[in-house]
């Protein structure tokens, strides 16, 4: 199959098959469609699969003014539906995309069909602040270092996205072979640091959680993501008691990546 190429307004936009549509919104922030390829062309054989890069990531066009917020992506989002001709949308949500996910659906919970969520991080700031916290508790000390002076590089543009990520990447997965399964992707630091700053002291929807309450929801979460279920339960969960939860064994953070079978098993049962 052919992915269909298409721009809206300096957006990088591609779909595949035909059906109802599930929408694909990827992590980082700052990362790029690439992730999910071709991890989920499987679903194209009943879907219609809309992938795109959120405004300045990947191959889209940076903003106008080079700012970047959460508001802007759910208005980035409802441009591509309005483009696409969408009327509902099935969203997939992963990471910082299961956030975008919930805040597109309380903004416009009437063209939401049903939502999943992958490698979720909660509806407040606190599961992102859990999320930081607990990557570290992960990481060696020889790794904080070396992070450390990298990330102090990184400000002064002496060092690329990927030296960080070639770091942190082997921390997101079970099993550190996943990783030959990953496409090549980066992070747009501007993007990342400017929507990261957004979401640490806006990010807030539980005062809009009644507006979906009709939308079935499913979060599928890897045992050993960096915000295992139990902390899911209290992150999501808790504000979401009708959403439903299923652990995937064996899995870290990137659940699209190192078990893509059950992913697209669980996907069809869900959207079907």
């Amino acid at each position: 199959m052919t992915l269909i190429n298409a721009d809206f307004q300096g957006l990088h936009v591609n779909t595949i098959g035909e059906g109802e549509p599930i929408v694909f919104l990827h992590g980082g922030p700052g990362s790029e469609q690439q992730f999910f390829l071709p991890h989920v062309l499987p679903l194209s054989q009943q879907f219609r699969l809309v992938f795109y890069d959120q405004r300045g990531s990947g191959k889209s066009d940076p903003s106008i003014d080079n700012q970047y917020s959460m508001e802007d992506e759910v208005n980035t989002l409802e441009l591509v539906r309005k483009e696409l001709n969408l009327e509902k949308m099935n969203l997939f949500g992963e990471s910082w995309g299961s956030m975008l996910a919930l805040l597109y659906a309380t903004a416009y919970p009437e063209r939401v069909n049903k939502i999943l969520l992958t490698a979720a991080i909660g509806v407040t700031a606190e599961g992102f602040k859990t999320f930081g916290a607990e990557l570290e508790k992960r990481l060696s000390e020889k790794d904080k270092t070396k992070l450390a002076n990298l990330e102090e590089g990184l400000k002064r543009g002496e060092v690329s996205m990927e030296e960080v990520l070639s770091i942190l990447d082997r921390y997101y997965v079970y099993s550190e072979e996943a990783l030959k399964q990953k496409a090549n992707t980066t992070i747009d630091p501007i993007v990342n640091d400017a929507i990261g700053r957004d979401i640490l002291e806006y990010y807030d929807v539980t005062d809009r959680i009644d507006a979906i309450h009709h939308i079935p929801i499913l979060v599928a979460q890897g045992s050993y993501d960096i915000l295992p279920p139990k902390l899911i339960d209290k992150l999501l969960l808790e504000h979401i008691p009708y959403a439903k939860l299923i652990e995937i064994e064996n899995c870290g953070h990137w659940t699209v990546v190192e078990k893509p079978d059950e992913m697209n098993r669980i996907a069809f049962n869900f959207f079907e």
